[in-house]
């Protein structure tokens, strides 16, 4: 290994390698970036913002001259993504696509918990992959960002991967299929780079979906999403049929 010389470079070798062992522990693998906060800050819709403001408060200032936010990442396994939409002679079978359910709900438990304790060994602010608002408390899809900060952005802006068609964030190990979760943290750290698309002419995940294929026609790509995979009537609010194509495509496992 290296030497590390700069402080940034070793805070950073630091904390990559805690998670690394964390999600190595939990028997799980994923990805890890680093984006600065002013940056994301500056990127982000502004009911966002202000969510940002309150969250950091008096360290608001400090941050935005020197703050950074952590991406972590958590990869679904090839078997579960296999179970999204899966079907015997055109019908489909919901118990598989619920295994698919189970495991998102997971994966935010594991990357809750992952986040809680990275911020508490750095001294940092965990935000949690969901809002964990009840669906009674939400009419439209834009109920929904008042109370989160993108973790596709950061993890945009963090170089994990690149904003594909789909809306996701796609890696070159695992595609989309994967979860995030970010933490809050003021010490020197490496950034990532966002990195540009490699989708190129593939339109996988717009042909698997007409609200995806759709979406720069539709009033609200995202309320529509959303009625869409509240209809399928599974465990938890998922679809994952843009995943599994464009999962599908890389044939990354």
């Amino acid at each position: 290994m290296p030497e590390l010389n700069s402080e940034d470079e070793q805070n950073t070798s630091l904390i990559r390698e805690y998670f690394q062992n964390y999600i190595k522990n939990v028997k799980r693998e994923g990805l890890f970036g680093i984006a600065n906060f002013s940056t994301v800050f500056h990127n982000l819709m502004p009911v966002q913002q202000n969510l940002l403001r309150k969250i950091l408060d008096l360290q608001f200032e400090a941050f935005l001259k020197k703050g950074a936010i952590i991406s972590i990442a958590i990869a679904y396994p090839q078997d579960i993504i296999n179970c999204i939409d899966s079907q015997i002679a055109g019908k489909t079978r919901k118990i598989q696509w619920n295994v698919y359910a189970d495991e998102y709900q997971h994966l935010n438990d594991v990357l809750k918990q992952t986040a809680i304790d990275i911020a508490k060994k750095f001294n940092g602010i965990a935000i949690p992959p969901t809002t964990g608002l009840p669906n009674e408390q939400i009419a439209m899809a834009s109920d929904y960002f008042p109370h989160t900060i993108s973790h596709r952005l950061i993890a945009e802006y963090a170089g994990i991967g690149w904003r594909g068609k789909n809306e996701l964030i796609v890696t070159d190990k695992y595609g989309p299929a994967i979860r995030f979760a970010s933490i809050l943290v003021n010490i020197p750290l490496t950034y990532g780079h966002k990195i540009e698309s490699k989708c190129g002419d593939c339109t996988r995940c717009l042909d698997v979906c007409p609200y995806l294929k759709n979406k720069d026609r539709l009033k609200d790509y995202w309320e529509s999403c959303r009625k869409y995979i509240l209809s399928l009537g599974l465990k938890y609010d998922v679809c994952g049929k843009c995943i599994k194509a464009c999962y599908n495509r890389f044939s990354l496992y």
